[in-house]
């Protein structure tokens, strides 16, 4: 899992570290920077898919560069433990303002202290899972080097690395714009969920005994369901249809035909019961915007629950009160900037012990009085 992350000359982050845990809450006013963390890891997940170069619009554009910063280098580290292994990927991007473009100009990954992969001005140097030196060649400094490497027998660390970035999910739900039919499957949920069908159809081809533990979850949280099934509209088109009533009638709904809300718990609680793999991180942006609030803490619970076994590790980022107040006290972590500065971080719960007549304020009451900086 991801344990710190690094960003220098990125938005609002200069010289910035954030400390990750197993389950992580970032709260902050608007524009600290909470989802910007979000962005760089997905920038990170895009660039090591192989799929996006640097010179993409999303991918460490030169808006990204902090405006009052002059230096054309942004710097990003990623910390993470898989597996007993402590892994630092380092990656530099150079930015050439007047001619608005960018490259990779260093990028580096170790393990256990002992490095793995170097990319240096167009040069890449391998080295074996032993720490020895492997072959070189030379790479195009507009992609990623160390996405290009193909898995061989003693580059096994390295590989893990790769798989593990590829499989983070990062998402801000939009349930407007959730498609209701897949024409085929998608291992990886979009930033803004809109292709959970394919992303559902997927996990049911390769785990259909997870289809019972998911349907049952949602059976609690939408009154009358059923369960999903995914009704052929096409050669390869499936629709995906929540089936609602009870044993002598059933009323079948197309998923554009629920209530946002509707779909996007359908999203959360897929996110809880489907992701089977213990290692993958899930990064969440405002999670609960569309969830009525008596279902906010039970899918908390049950993230809970997930993280560790079901989930490997989740981060969530909200400004919502009952999301603060479960989770903020032994997992918050805010983010602050004094005026159009820095963006800074310290744990939540750090001197808040504010009293008042009443007792003690919850945290978000704390929050809410600005008490919290």
């Amino acid at each position: 899992m991801f344990k710190r992350l690094y960003i220098d000359n990125y938005k609002c982050f200069v010289n910035f570290e954030l400390h990750l845990h197993e389950f992580t809450l970032l709260v902050g006013r608007n524009g600290a920077g909470k989802t910007a963390v979000l962005d760089v890891v997905y920038a990170l997940r895009q660039l090591l898919e192989g799929t996006s170069r640097i010179t993409d619009r999303d991918i460490f554009p030169p808006s990204s560069l902090t405006r009052w910063q002059k230096r054309p280098i942004q710097v990003v580290e990623a910390d993470l433990e898989l597996d007993d292994i402590q892994f630092t990927y380092r990656l530099e991007v150079e930015h050439h303002r007047v001619e608005r473009r960018a490259r990779i100009k260093d990028e580096a990954l170790s393990g256990n202290g002992g490095p793995l992969f170097s990319f240096k001005s167009g040069d890449v140097r391998l080295y074996r899972d032993d720490h020895s030196e492997g072959p070189t060649f030379k790479s195009d400094w507009r992609e990623s080097a160390l996405a290009r490497v193909q898995p061989v027998k003693d580059n096994i660390h390295l590989t893990r690395f790769l798989d593990f970035m590829r499989s983070v999910l990062v998402c801000g739900l939009n349930p407007p714009t959730f498609a209701t039919e897949a024409a085929s499957e998608d291992q990886i949920l979009a930033r803004d969920g809109r292709n959970f069908v394919e992303w559902y159809r997927h996990f049911l081809q390769e785990r259909q005994d997870l289809s019972l533990s998911y349907t049952q979850a949602m059976q609690d949280v939408l009154p009358g369901l059923r369960g999903f099934r995914l009704e052929k509209v096409g050669i390869d088109t499936r629709a995906l249809v929540g089936v609602f009533g009870d044993e002598g009638e059933a009323y079948p709904y197309k998923f554009h035909e629920l209530s946002d809300g509707q779909r996007a718990l359908a999203v959360l609680y897929a996110l809880t019961h489907l992701t089977t793999d213990q290692r993958r991180a899930v990064l969440i942006d405002e999670p609960v915007n569309f969830v009525e609030l008596s279902e906010i803490q039970p899918w908390l619970v049950a993230l809970t629950d997930a993280c560790g076994s079901t989930c490997g590790q989740a981060l969530l980022s909200s400004h919502h009160p009952e999301v603060i107040d479960y989770l903020g006290a032994d997992r918050g972590i805010l983010l602050s900037r004094d005026g159009t500065g820095p963006t800074r971080a310290k744990v939540l719960a750090e001197g808040l012990n504010h009293l008042t007549e009443e007792g003690p304020l919850r945290l978000s009451q704390v929050m809410a009085r600005g008490w919290e900086l």
